[in-house]
């Protein structure tokens, strides 16, 4: 007799967040592996892990005796999944919706290491997720990019010195919040003139005047030791916000949802924005009429810089799916899935550490059962910094008859 179903995910998030096995050299021999780097996709290879970090990738590879071998012939080999749009474990309190700015607030400062979407996610083969605030405010405070070490505190999860991530939020979302209770912004041009305004009122305090926290955050803006990340659906919206960031002199690093993106690919191409996009959601509200299942190859083939993000728990479980959904509407399958790891890993700032299976890099690391573009594909196991903190035979084993 199986389980009860709600006491068969109880164990299942038991197993995923218990201690995890011990850092170790480790080589996996006469995989698929899928680089999501130069070397694209290299078959019955081996990739050798040494000290957290990816020390060579061929065939047949040389490596010190005693070195733990893995056999993983007939597996598929990728990068950990890089999720640049999460909202995991914050329990809904990711909107501090009492003012259109708030770049003072942290959503580290709301996150649950315990959530059991942690342990969701890593049994999707998430590595890494840059978890944001919400969309109310035009500016709604600073994310945190987040490795899934489960079972770990959260000091251990966060990336400390990743580049800081400031989330803006433009469109219907902060008209709705902030116009609903009688306040700017009320309108799309409420939103561009108080975004200059708040600017304006930073030039204004002098360069010596050090402010507030709030000002002190926009002022790494400015000196480019923060990235923006927009959430923006119109076409003519993210060109708006395109020349106020000019104006107010901070770079923006991607455009979040972009559905009208395929509109203004020359424009972000030209800016080096990147365009984080679903594979095929429209039609969820007003502003998402427009949206297409081509925007992301579209963007593409007009030079832009694409990656895949989830905006959804359950979508950050699938990721792999939404890589295969962007083949159907016309990417090449090297190009899906650097949108879900070399690419998403760019956004963050992290591409020199994470997103490729290449010597150097942090051995984050995802084998799977089938090809991952397959709807019958399955995380086997998944190691982060070379430290295996999911194994998919000892979940089942919990929660089998």
């Amino acid at each position: 007799m199986r389980a009860r179903p709600r006491a068969a995910v109880a164990a299942l998030l038991l197993a995923l967040a218990a201690a995890p096995a011990a850092a170790q050299d480790l080589v996996l021999r006469g995989a698929t592996v899928m680089t999501a780097g130069e070397a694209g996709t290299l078959e019955t290879a081996d990739v050798w892990v040494r000290d957290g970090r990816i020390a060579g990738v061929g065939t047949a590879l040389a490596v010190p005796e005693g070195t733990p071998e893995l056999d993983a012939r007939g597996r598929w080999l990728t990068p950990g999944i890089v999720d640049p749009h999460s909202h995991l474990a914050t329990g809904g309190h990711n909107n501090e919706s009492t003012a259109a700015f708030t770049p003072e607030v942290r959503i580290v400062d709301t996150l649950d290491p315990r959530d059991r979407e942690f342990a969701l996610a890593i049994a999707g083969g998430i590595t890494t997720q840059l978890i944001l605030p919400g969309s109310a405010n035009l500016i709604g405070g600073q994310g945190a990019v987040v490795k899934n070490r489960i079972g770990e505190p959260l000091e251990r999860m966060v990336v400390a010195d990743a580049p800081m991530a400031v989330k803006f939020a433009i469109g219907e979302n902060p008209i709705r919040v902030h116009g609903g209770q009688g306040r700017a912004p009320a309108s799309r041009m409420g939103t561009a003139a108080a975004l200059r305004e708040r600017f304006a009122a930073l030039r204004t305090a002098g360069e010596d005047d050090r402010g507030d926290e709030a000002d002190r955050i926009l002022r790494e803006l400015q000196a480019g030791r923060a990235y923006a990340h927009i959430h923006a659906y119109r076409a003519g919206e993210m060109e708006a916000l395109i020349a106020i960031a000019r104006e107010a002199g901070f770079t923006i690093r991607a455009f979040h949802h972009a559905t009208e993106a395929y509109k203004i690919g020359p424009q972000l191409a030209q800016a080096g924005i990147a365009a984080v996009v679903w594979s095929d959601w429209f039609g969820v509200k007003a502003e998402a009429w427009d949206a297409i299942p081509w925007n992301g190859p579209m963007l593409l083939e007009q030079g832009v810089r694409v990656a895949l993000h989830s905006d959804s728990v359950d979508i950050t479980r699938r990721m792999h799916h939404e890589a295969a959904k962007a083949v159907r509407y016309g990417a090449s399958r090297e190009q899906a899935l650097r949108a879900i790891t070399r690419e998403a890993a760019w956004v963050l700032g992290l591409e020199d550490r994470i997103g490729s299976i290449e010597a150097g890099k942090e051995a984050d690391l995802v084998l799977w059962n089938a090809d991952p573009f397959s709807a019958a594909a399955r995380v086997e196991q998944v190691w982060i910094d070379g430290r295996r903190y999911f194994d998919r035979a000892s979940a089942d084993a919990e929660v089998g008859p």
